[in-house]
């Protein structure tokens, strides 16, 4: 590996009560890095985050409090002097316990109830917390409306811009041939956030607090040898609704088959419905949040905002035909789902 960044993790790693014995970069991606430690007292795994002292205090702090609630999740090794992390030339470094298994698959059942039930707890888990310093490095709970409202009138602004040009390429295309019919899912959506219990359970959470992961998704999970769930990677913690982990899943699971699945939805929230029940209103947000079309926007603004500027048109191209195709296929899906609230609502009585 490179010396220098060897010569960075030595320094780091004098402050701790360890003798290293090998270094392994696992991961770099500018201001994040991941190394596996090898030392005398086994292997650790060290992080740059790319984030300061008042972020670092409360991930720190959650991490504490979900594991004394009941949450799997890596513990934080302490420096020599008792710090949760050590600074060194403008930059952060935090180390972790490694946790060994494999990775859960969705397509296993499983594994899925695993993923599903654990997310349900990590939500009832975080509630109540405080911030140890006052600050929230991410509080999304209360911009919800703006938030979809901003991307609602990016997808207007790129549809005005698109259709000027002249010389439109086949993404132009199949994004102007689409885009009004997911406008319209965008303005439901918004829609059903003026129902009055949307803002009582924004108000609720306010007082009571839960945390959303982000990206409660296999990659940031660990099924460990004692065939518990280990969830990690607590960079992108927010005080929110629990919804925007469970849309986040569910999509994910369905774009991988392009289709959107009905017994696979309704087999997901019934196991979570089992730890942290919802009520129907509830659900109602969720439905909302999921027929915002994310999928789409995420799509158009990688290629609009060149977030991937690797990427060949033609793949843009294929993905947005895959995203298009998924978004699509929900409607159907949420109709049927919400007429058998009752059935998965039951489920947490």
């Amino acid at each position: 590996m490179d010396t220098t960044f060897s010569d960075v993790v030595k320094k780091v790693m004098t402050h701790y009560p360890l003798k290293v014995k090998n270094i392994y970069l696992l991961s770099f991606k500018g201001k994040k890095a991941v190394w596996s430690i090898q030392t005398d007292m086994g292997e650790w795994i060290m992080k740059k985050v790319p984030f300061d002292e008042t972020h670092i205090d409360f991930m720190l702090h959650a991490i504490t409090y979900l594991k004394n609630n009941g949450v799997n999740t890596p513990g934080v090794l302490k420096t020599s002097s008792g710090e949760g992390y050590v600074k060194l030339n403008g930059e952060y470094f935090v180390v972790f316990e490694t946790v060994y298994g494999r990775s859960p698959e969705y397509n296993n059942d499983g594994d899925l109830a695993l993923m599903l039930k654990g997310m349900a707890a990590f939500h009832k888990a975080s509630r109540g917390i405080e911030s140890p310093n006052g600050f929230y490095p991410s509080y999304l709970l209360t911009k919800w409306k703006s938030d979809l409202q901003t991307r609602m009138e990016r997808l207007k602004a790129w549809k005005e811009q698109r259709q000027q040009v002249k010389n439109k390429n086949e993404f132009d295309r199949v994004f102007l041939a689409n885009v009004d019919t997911f406008l319209q899912q965008a303005q439901a959506a918004l829609t059903t956030l003026n129902q009055p219990y949307f803002e009582q359970w924004v108000k609720e959470t306010e007082k009571t607090k839960t945390l959303c992961h982000q990206d409660f998704a296999a990659g940031n999970l660990v099924v460990g040898k004692d065939g518990k769930l280990y969830v990690y990677d607590m960079d992108s913690l927010t005080v929110d609704l629990p919804v925007r982990d469970m849309r986040k899943i569910l999509n994910k699971v369905m774009k991988k088959d392009a289709n959107w699945n009905l017994p696979m939805m309704l087999k997901m929230m019934k196991f979570y419905q089992q730890v942290n029940p919802l009520t129907k209103e509830q659900y109602l947000i969720l439905a909302a949040d999921i027929q915002f079309p994310h999928l789409f926007y995420g799509q158009v603004s990688k290629y609009y905002e060149n977030r991937e500027d690797q990427w060949t048109v033609d793949k843009h191209i294929v993905r947005l035909k895959d995203m298009i195709s998924t978004e699509l296929s929900k409607n159907a899906v949420l109709k049927s789902f919400l007429a058998r609230l009752d059935e998965v609502v039951k489920r947490g009585s």
